[in-house]
């Protein structure tokens, strides 16, 4: 699973090559990490017994963090919280925004179970540039002290400035629902915290059967005038049988989804994606790709075999769905190309 891609830098889960790759960075620094302790990362991550983030940058293992479902110990435990676990930057990756992306997708993640996300930090000086940068992300101490092996510490009881005394910190995410959307909240009122704003520069095109990268700059933003003709696009797919998803934080619209409600293609075999659009101050927050993954639950049940996109061309969209593993349609639904010509005909295998 692909949670962050930009031009240099990609946030995915753990992949097998990974354990290995991470073993020898750290071995080049001076740091024990051993295989065994990234194999068992990999492993919990298929059992689902916690989440394992791995940073690439250009293509190179960069750094890494696990998230476990809530904190087994310390602090937190028994909150519930998600815990961030292990957080750590190859050295000569380090300065380069890689440890900030980690923990974005990290507190999205969270996010979606629960408004507090929680971790542990070292208190000697090797964890110093992590102080810093938990500080800088607004995690503050939880107010219970020094944490040694696992126990609080009570006032002047002697430690070791290893890596078992802890501080530990919690930070307050904003409140995340994802739900359906009914005809009745269908107003341009629903809109009003939501901005259709971006920038292209660059846009896939298919010449001569091949796809290229052109320079193709313009921008998009939407009018009152849009979101009235969006409303009723929507409420046309609710009546259609179609399902309209909605992201919202703490309670304002900042993303939405629509599946239409009749199967397209020569064998009814598509399921249409007919719209996905998050807010331009919250993109790279994983609306997106919470918002698609509804889209094809919503596209199963209605039967089909494929979740059809008739996606925007530019570098920035198509990086997003080819990160959700769509590709070229193998049939064109004629009614979108010809809508929109340029836009790039994709499907989703469900």
């Amino acid at each position: 699973m692909v949670y962050y891609r930009d031009k240099s830098l990609i946030v995915r889960s753990m992949e097998e090559p990974d354990c290995q790759a991470f073993c020898q960075g750290f071995a080049s620094q001076g740091w024990n990490k051993p295989l065994e302790q990234f194999q068992r990362y990999l492993e919990e991550q298929q059992k689902g017994l916690r989440k394992v983030l791995v940073a690439l940058w250009n293509g190179e293992q960069a750094g890494y963090t696990t998230l476990l479902p809530e904190a087994p110990a310390g602090a937190f435990a028994g909150k519930g919280w998600p815990e961030v676990c292990d957080f750590n930057v190859l050295e000569k990756f380090q300065r380069r925004g890689i440890g900030n992306q980690i923990l974005e997708v990290a507190e999205d993640l969270a996010g979606e179970t629960s408004d507090t996300i929680c971790l542990g930090v070292g208190l000697h000086n090797g964890y110093g540039a992590a102080q810093r940068l938990y500080v800088k992300r607004g995690y503050v101490p939880d107010g219970s002290g020094v944490w040694y092996h696992d126990a609080q510490m009570e006032q002047y009881a002697p430690c070791a400035a290893d890596d078992d005394l802890i501080l530990y910190f919690s930070k307050k995410l904003r409140p995340r629902e994802f739900r359906p959307i009914g005809e009745g909240e269908l107003t341009p009122c629903l809109f009003r915290f939501f901005d259709r704003f971006q920038i292209v520069e660059r846009c896939w095109r298919k010449e001569d059967g091949n796809w290229v990268v052109k320079d193709i700059a313009f921008t998009e933003r939407w009018t009152e005038r849009d979101y009235e003709t969006l409303c009723g696009c929507l409420k046309n797919t609710l009546r259609s049988g179609g399902q309209v998803w909605g992201a919202f934080l703490a309670g304002q619209l900042k993303g939405f989804a629509s599946v239409e409600g009749k199967l397209a293609g020569s064998r009814n075999q598509y399921a249409d994606l007919s719209s996905l659009h998050v807010s331009a101050d919250v993109r790279g927050h994983g609306l997106g790709r919470r918002l698609f993954l509804l889209a094809a639950e919503s596209a199963r049940r209605l039967g089909g075999e494929s979740l059809y996109i008739s996606a925007h061309s530019s570098v920035e969209s198509q990086a997003f769905y080819h990160a959700m593993g769509c590709q070229e349609a193998g049939e064109y639904l004629l009614s979108h190309v010809e809508k929109e010509p340029c836009d790039c005909q994709m499907e989703y295998c469900l």
